[in-house]
């Protein structure tokens, strides 16, 4: 989730300083991340203890309990130590009783099983001979239990198997599912951007996904990179009034201006001027506010820098009405009311021809900026996070 605290965009009007206002026109890029991995550490187990022989009856006649003529006492075996577990180490049982001892029980040796090693359980220990005519066998050592098998790391994020198109009815609806990875997606084009890498760092990851198997990764470094578009030109009217959702998510560690501020474009409406709908400026502490932004910085509105970026995936839905000049923004299904406007002809909105996503930023940045995004969606009704 994003992490809250407040600051004031004051040190950016509108996105970008007169020095920014040409490079504020176009696109940006994304590299894959990995899942975690299962990690499972092995339990140790307690090796059972060995009991010693049971006790001989002493004074059985005829069996070692019978008084030797002239003889001593005989004493049972000495206790056997069990041999490591793990190992199958054997246990002795008792030494021999004396022959003609009197009835003195013979002790068996008791079996100390070893600890097991990763998890697995411990060989039993054979059983040790008992004293002859006198204690009976000593009983092997009891079966170390085996050690617990760690539990399963979890892995790393990621969605379903599913695209989150399937079943659908919303008038637009890519889960980019389809297309060769690496490629820009089916039934999209590239939205080129400015400077020499505007073809470059835009296409489809299977690295990572917030449903299916697939969605669009940006990764540059560079300024003005290439995004995609898609027509909206088959939506008639909600081309030009709809809801629009959109999943995104930023590598981690996420990226920090050097200096300054870092002006980063997600999504954007294509039509007599670019509308940046999904518009972030990001500062040196990694703190972000969203914004409502046309290429020349005359429009419109920000908030204050109450979020930073995490390794999660998140959710974006906006508003539009190019007949009212009208504009609503939501994260995480919240929505920031400090960007909405109604009847703002400074926003220079029309019927748009198409969408455009990637990450497009306009400032230089100490390491490649990687954002994926998936789940797109448009319609005249609110299309919610879920």
């Amino acid at each position: 989730m994003y992490r809250s605290t407040v600051s004031l965009f004051s040190s950016f009007t509108f996105a970008c300083t007169l020095s920014m206002v040409v490079a504020c026109s176009s696109s940006g890029s994304g590299t894959s991340g990995s899942g975690g991995h299962p990690g499972s550490s092995g339990g140790s187990g307690s090796g059972g203890t060995g009991s010693g022989g049971t006790t001989s009856s002493g004074g059985s006649t005829g069996t070692g309990g019978v008084t030797a003529s002239g003889g001593t006492s005989a004493t049972g075996g000495s206790a056997a130590t069990g041999g490591t577990h793990g190992t199958g180490g054997a246990a002795s049982g008792g030494a021999t009783a004396g022959s003609g001892g009197s009835g003195v029980t013979a002790t068996g040796g008791s079996g100390s099983g070893g600890t097991a090693t990763g998890g697995t359980a411990g060989m039993s220990t054979s059983a040790g001979s008992g004293g002859a005519s006198g204690g009976m066998p000593g009983s092997a050592g009891a079966k170390g239990s085996g050690g617990a098998g760690g539990s399963t790391g979890s892995g790393g994020q990621s969605g379903s198997t599913t695209g989150a198109c399937a079943g659908k009815s919303y008038k637009l609806c890519e889960d980019f599912e389809t297309g060769t990875s690496g490629a820009v997606p089916t039934g999209w084009t590239t939205l080129a951007g400015f400077g020499s890498g505007a073809t470059q760092g835009v296409g489809l990851s299977n690295a990572t996904a917030h449903s299916g198997m697939q969605s669009l990764q940006s990764n540059s470094s560079m300024t003005g990179q290439a995004r995609v578009q898609r027509s909206l030109s088959g939506l008639g009217a909600t081309a030009s009034k709809h809801w629009g959702r959109i999943f995104y998510k930023v590598g981690a560690p996420p990226v920090k201006p050097a200096s300054g501020v870092l002006h980063v474009t997600m999504v954007a409406l294509q039509g007599t001027v670019e509308d940046r709908v999904v518009d972030i400026v990001e500062d040196m502490n990694g703190k972000h506010q969203w914004l409502f932004n046309i290429p020349d910085d005359s429009c419109c509105t920000s908030s204050t820098y109450d979020w930073s970026f995490d390794s999660d995936w998140h959710c974006a839905e906006w508003y539009v009405d190019a007949s009212s000049q009208s504009y609503r923004f939501f994260t995480d299904g919240t929505e920031v009311t400090s960007i909405a406007f109604t009847n703002r002809a400074g926003a220079k909105m029309s019927t748009w021809t198409s969408v455009g996503v990637g990450a497009m930023f306009y400032q230089a940045v100490p390491s490649p900026f990687v954002m994926w995004f998936d789940d797109l969606a448009i319609d005249d009704n609110q299309i919610g996070c879920k």
